[in-house]
């Protein structure tokens, strides 16, 4: 059981980046989510770098993630960058993704307000 889900899991970057985002919650006692750490990093790796073929956007947006882990990044940064990246996905939904853009400019135009009221 758990080898066909390593081996699924290898082959879904999606699902295998997902789980690296989430194994940065663990707490100190946890060996077994170090070694996962490990794993899910030694196969996100070769994506990140271009030893493994994957498209561009993929590439860019396992780098991010090895660099700086999700939940510590900025969070409208990382909006604007998923949005780049899911824009270049070839099932992206047209409806969702204009959402997703205004949204952001909603957010963009919240925070000028405030930067103009505080200063």
């Amino acid at each position: 059981m758990m080898r066909s889900s390593r081996d699924y899991l290898i082959n879904d970057f999606k699902g295998m980046l997902s789980f690296y985002e989430a194994l940065h919650f663990r707490t100190t006692t946890d060996y077994i989510l170090d070694e996962a750490l490990s794993f899910t990093w030694s196969h996100l790796e070769p994506i990140a770098t271009g030893q493994l073929a994957s498209p561009g956007h993929i590439s860019r947006l396992i780098q991010k993630a090895l660099h700086i882990p999700q939940h510590m990044n900025i969070e409208a940064l990382v909006a604007r960058e998923y949005i780049s990246f899911y824009e270049q996905e070839d099932n992206h939904d047209d409806t969702l993704l204009k959402l997703a853009k205004l949204n952001f400019k909603f957010l963009q135009l919240h925070y000028f307000q405030e930067l103009k009221t505080i200063t």
